[in-house]
């Protein structure tokens, strides 16, 4: 190879890897939003768990609410 295909090369691979760069940096940037997402998400539920745990049940034990027969 001559020093201009060389150069030629290495320009062309240069522009693919940060053709590529780009690609992984928007993706790594939508990961991160999903995963906020998602995260708010669970907070969410959790806290309405915590809600739904603090209601009184219908029953100390909650056995008592199927019959015998049926477990």
């Amino acid at each position: 190879m001559t020093y201009e295909a060389d150069e030629q090369w290495f320009r062309q691979r240069l522009a693919e890897l940060e053709e590529e760069n780009r690609h992984l940096r928007a993706a790594a940037a939508r990961f991160g939003e999903l995963a906020e997402r998602l995260s708010e998400q669970l907070i969410k539920e959790r806290r309405l768990g915590t809600e739904r745990r603090q209601k009184d049940r219908l029953s100390d034990d909650r056995r008592m609410l199927s019959k015998p027969d049926e477990r």
